[in-house]
């Protein structure tokens, strides 16, 4: 590779293909339908594209239950298909990194069906088993989708361990033969043109070997437990002879962990994704927890500075909308989304975009129950329903958490279904789609997307703003986040005020500065003290502070 830290350069782009555009006339995403949108994804900027999870599935997860790691899934197309896309991909210099969900795989697979139907088979060793009965579990381990972890099965007189939905065994990373199987698994695909892999779920790959019950039943059994480190060193060389950019899902890792994962000489991955940043949402309640969020995302540029790269995002196939739980989609959707972009890709890292973020989408907005696809919302109303929570409440939290939220298809145009499918989706559009969408947005020099295609642009020419330093600047409020980098001399300062209230500047001076780019329109001087709601700045700054 010309560029061995190419990844260091670009922006990534997550597709989620069940969603992103119909060329068969079904109603689900495939993958001749993303081909044909190549050239938008050029437009934006885009260097590297992330395919979630498009193998043989049982579909109880959105295809996170794989029946097949070598293969298609027949509603998204074949492996012809496949390849005809990345060549295409290729063909406009933009890398293709696939998903590849380590932890579990279906209760369909042939795998887990050999497993329970002849446990002398080697694939009985493939899963997690323990001594169980009808009615007593092996512990208090809990499934993150609720309830037991453990589902029993009469035939073999024990139950295995699914850390998600019950048709989602998890495999048994402790036998050497699985993890021979997955780094395989990584090479056929590797054969096939891939540039690198996403891992998903590798902070749940290790679990204790006590088996005993723990303090918190959901997380304690699988989380900060030592020896994940070995499973990674077996996938090691088969990405290493590959030359494969790795991405590593690690929900609830330490620093000190993903130092040593990112170490560019004994690590195993270039980019991880945490989560510490985008569970504020939560707690949003009157507003953004704005000084909490300065001091996540803070910890992780300091603490990956000299260690590692940052991995920048807001949204994916598993968060609700960022305009949503970040910005205010009802009074400053366009504002607030551009100033959410401003914000993040930014800084220091490698930033991503998941399809329809680059527009501003806001959350399905869904009412009723029947409307969602997504099985852990599914069970989430069962759970809540069951324990005597209101309807109207359940659907309320919904609304905001739901997965679903991002998965609602790509509105293309403003036609019927959004240009995404002349046949009704496999799950309802976003509401006001027939005003945001990439054809409307396209032709709007003041719109979100012509917005990030601006800061991607920008962002790339200026080399402070790619390799420069992080220095976050502590306005010890609730409003803005304020933030300087700087490289070589040359520096630069983000402004952005994340709240609904007029803010203003206290503990910087803007007078030695030039307004380079902002999300609204602004006195020349560039130096006015008050920061509007969801009003977002750069400056170029003749000198410091």
């Amino acid at each position: 590779m010309a560029d061995a830290q190419w990844w260091q350069h670009a922006v990534g782009y997550e597709i989620y293909p069940q969603s992103f555009l119909d060329s068969n006339h079904d109603g689900v995403g495939d993958l001749p339908g993303i081909q044909t949108k190549i050239s938008y994804l050029t437009s934006l900027g885009v260097d590297f594209v992330w395919l979630s999870a498009f193998y043989p599935s049982g579909q109880v997860d959105s295809g996170y239950d794989v029946t097949d790691y070598r293969g298609i899934d027949p509603q998204y197309g074949t492996l012809a298909d496949f390849t005809d896309l990345v060549t295409a991909f290729h063909a406009a210099n933009i890398k293709v990194v696939i998903d590849l969900a380590l932890n579990h795989t279906s209760s369909q697979h042939p795998w887990f069906q050999a497993a329970v139907h002849d446990t002398t088979s080697p694939y009985h060793d493939y899963y997690i088993w323990r001594p169980a009965t009808a009615t007593t579990r092996p512990n208090n381990w809990e499934s993150i989708f609720g309830g037991s972890a453990w589902t029993y099965v009469p035939a073999v007189d024990a139950a295995y361990l699914h850390t998600f939905a019950e048709d989602q065994p998890d495999l048994n990373w402790e036998n050497p033969a699985v993890r021979r199987e997955m780094a395989a698994t990584i090479q056929w695909w590797a054969d096939r043109g891939i540039d690198g892999v996403r891992l998903d779920g590798v902070t749940h790959l290790k679990k204790r070997q006590d088996f005993a019950n723990v303090g918190h039943p959901r997380v304690d059994y699988y989380q900060d437990v030592t020896g994940t480190d070995v499973f990674l060193a077996d996938l090691q060389p088969v990405l290493k002879r590959n030359n494969l950019f790795v991405i590593g899902e690690a929900g609830g890792i330490d620093m000190t962990t993903a130092q040593r994962w990112l170490d560019p000489q004994q690590g195993f991955f270039h980019l991880l994704l945490e989560f510490d940043h985008v569970h504020f949402w939560e707690k949003a309640e009157p507003k953004l927890p704005v000084a909490a969020l300065r001091a996540t995302l803070s910890k992780w540029q300091f603490g990956l500075e000299k260690s590692g790269w940052n991995a920048l995002f807001i949204e994916n196939h598993d968060l609700p909308r960022a305009v949503s739980y970040y910005g205010d989609p009802v009074n400053y959707r366009r504002r607030s989304a551009k100033a959410l972009a401003l914000w993040y890709l930014l800084m220091k890292g490698t930033p991503f975009i998941y399809q329809g973020q680059e527009l501003g989408l806001p959350n399905a907005g869904f009412t009723q129950i029947s409307q969602y696809r997504d099985l852990d919302s599914r069970l989430y109303y069962q759970q809540q329903r069951a324990a005597g929570v209101p309807e109207k409440q359940v659907l309320a939290q919904l609304a905001m958490r739901s997965r679903d939220n991002a998965r609602t298809p790509m509105p293309w145009t403003h036609q019927r279904y959004g240009g995404f499918s002349d046949h009704e989706p496999w799950i309802q559009l976003a509401p006001g789609t027939e005003q945001i969408n990439v054809e409307r947005e396209s032709h709007d020099p003041h719109s979100v997307l012509t917005f990030y295609q601006q800061l991607i642009r920008l962002k790339k020419s200026v080399p402070a703003l790619e390799q420069g330093r992080y220095e976050l600047i502590d306005t010890r409020d609730d409003q803005l986040y304020v933030y300087r980098r700087t490289l070589n001399g040359d520096n630069w300062l983000v402004v952005v005020n994340m709240s609904d209230q007029v803010a203003t500047t206290q503990e910087f001076d803007l007078t030695t500065s030039e307004l380079i780019f902002t999300n609204t329109e602004v006195d020349a001087d560039s130096d006015d003290l008050e920061i509007h709601p969801w009003e977002a700045r750069l400056y170029h700054l003749r000198k410091l502070e």
